[in-house]
């Protein structure tokens, strides 16, 4: 397997589910990945992946994603990039985000059963120190999923080193999933 999370909840998520995967390297973190978007593919179903190009890399490397993409069955972005397009004064912005991953997500389910997504854009602005950004687009992440039909894979670098990632906030990572 290679990775400590449930292979259960990795490849048969429920259609509102919002899960998190912390991790130190990269290569148990895309099989993981690799597993969701693929078990969605191989059901028919459409993905999306938001990532640093080192991990959208890592990703595709594991995934046999070349007729999904030609599909548009796979979507692929970049994390800062996304990020930048509903940020504002350092926070997240409820309107343009939800336009635009929303609107991504409900033109997906216009066409396929179920989307499964992967997103790390709350990763980049928690490694970047800003916390009180990262847990508000979790946030509306949530209430994305209160509104649309997809479930949501997160992934948290958490380096076992640094206790000041432990206690207040790895608790308010938890809470918001």
């Amino acid at each position: 397997m290679g990775y400590s999370m449930d292979k259960e909840l990795i490849t048969n998520p429920g259609k509102h589910d919002h899960f998190v995967q912390l991790y130190q390297e990269i290569d148990p973190l895309a099989g993981a990945v690799a597993d969701y978007v693929a078990e969605g593919l191989r059901r028919g179903e459409a993905a999306v992946i938001i990532a640093t190009p080192e991990h959208r890399g890592a990703f595709l490397r594991k995934l046999d994603s070349a007729a999904a993409l030609a599909e548009g069955r796979l979507k692929v972005f970049d994390a800062q990039e996304t990020l930048a397009k509903f940020m504002a004064n350092g926070m997240p912005q409820w309107k343009p985000f939800h336009e635009l991953v929303g609107g991504l997500i409900a033109e997906l389910r216009l066409h396929y059963p179920s989307v499964r997504a992967y997103g790390e854009m709350v990763d980049v602005l928690w490694q970047r120190g800003e916390r009180e950004a990262a847990i508000r687009l979790e946030e509306y992440w949530n209430d994305l999923g209160r509104l649309q039909t997809f479930s949501l894979f997160c992934a948290y670098r958490m380096d076992p080193l640094d206790s000041q990632q432990y206690g207040g906030p790895l608790e308010s990572v938890c809470r918001v999933h």
